[in-house]
C-alpha cells in the first residue's frame, strides 16, 4: 500500500507534467500559430467595431432607393449615405452603381429609360445647389 505522501508527490508531478505539456502545445509562436495549429484566441481588438465596415454596394443600394423614388427624391438620405465617404471609397460607389435604366421625363427607373450612371442620375435628381455640394466633394467623379 502506497503512504499518503507518494501519493500526493505523483498526483502533483502528474498535474506539473500536464499542465507544462497543455501549456506547451497551445502556445503560439511569432505567427499566432501554436503546435497544435490554432490562432490566438485573445486579440485586444479595441474599438475597430464601433466603425461600421464600408460596403460600396450598400450605398449603391442607399443611394438607388433615395433617388428610384415616383413620389420624389430623398436628398436627407442622400447626403446622409455619403457623409464620411473619402473621394477613394466614392470611386469604388460610382463603379458598383455602373449604368442603371433611368427615365429622365419621370425621375426614376421604369420603362422607357436609357441606362446611366451615377453621375447622371444625381444631376437629374438633385438641385444645383445640391450637386454643386457633392462635385466639391468628389471632384474626380462628379
Amino acid at each position: 500500500m502506497m503512504t499518503t505522501k507518494k501519493k500526493i508527490v505523483i498526483v502533483t508531478a502528474s498535474v506539473v507534467i500536464l499542465g507544462l505539456g497543455v501549456y506547451f502545445l497551445t502556445r503560439t509562436n511569432s505567427n499566432g500559430k501554436s503546435v497544435l495549429g490554432g490562432n490566438k484566441k485573445y486579440i485586444d481588438e479595441g474599438d475597430i467595431n464601433t466603425v461600421p465596415a464600408f460596403s460600396a454596394s450598400q450605398k449603391v443600394a442607399l443611394l438607388y432607393d433615395a433617388m428610384n423614388r415616383y413620389n420624389g427624391t430623398d436628398e436627407t438620405l442622400i447626403f446622409e449615405t455619403l457623409t464620411g465617404v473619402t473621394q477613394a471609397q466614392f470611386g469604388l460607389i460610382n463603379k458598383a452603381f455602373g449604368l442603371k435604366n433611368y427615365n429622365r421625363l419621370l425621375g426614376y427607373n421604369t420603362i422607357g429609360g436609357t441606362k446611366l450612371p451615377l453621375k447622371t442620375w444625381l444631376k437629374e435628381e438633385l438641385n444645383d445647389s445640391e450637386y454643386s455640394l457633392l462635385r466639391k466633394k468628389f471632384p474626380l467623379y462628379l
